[in-house]
């Protein structure tokens, strides 16, 4: 299976674990599979994936312990959680026109980092008309400001719970 990821999470710390797994299986396309070994019965997981995901995965036991338990999570929908853009919502020209430059500090802020350094030191690496693409776990109010003082203009798209894409064009002068 081409679009077959396999993720051993038995040395994970069991704090890390679902982040992890949720993040490896958002990426999956549509009709990946996400093999999953664990050091007991992920039943738990299963419960969270059916509370945030319904009707986006299929869910089948491979094996069942004692030891090694492991399960096939395929993703059979689109994430659900993010909003249309034919709703009426237009995103700007700029959007799939320019090159983009991405960075995700969502995984930062769980662990309690400053992301700011972070951000700013991707930033000056867009030149003019092209595109900054911070995925972020809240709408960042103040990066507003900070980066508008340095050319740029936003647009920002919820996509979950603590799920943001915010859009940064370095305008052309």
């Amino acid at each position: 299976m081409s679009d077959e990821v396999c993720l051993d999470v038995c040395r994970v710390s069991p704090r890390e674990r679902h982040p992890l797994i949720f993040k490896t299986w958002e990426n999956l396309p549509v009709g990946g599979v996400l093999k999953l070994i664990n050091d007991h019965d992920p039943k738990p997981l299963f419960y969270e994936f059916k509370a945030e995901r319904a009707g986006e995965f299929e869910w089948t036991a491979a094996d069942r312990g004692p030891e090694k338990w492991s399960v096939l999570i395929k993703r059979i929908a689109p994430d659900k959680r993010a909003p249309s853009l034919d709703a009426g919502e237009k995103a700007p020209y700029w959007i799939g026109n320019s090159r983009a430059h991405s960075v995700d500090v969502r995984e930062d802020l769980r662990k309690g980092e400053e992301p700011f350094a972070k951000i700013m030191a991707a930033s000056l690496k867009v030149q003019e008309g092209e595109v900054l693409l911070l995925r972020v776990s809240f709408e960042p109010f103040p990066l507003y400001k900070v980066l508008e003082s340095k050319g740029f203009e936003h647009w920002a798209k919820k996509i979950g719970e603590e799920n943001w894409e915010v859009y940064f064009y370095k305008k052309q002068v």
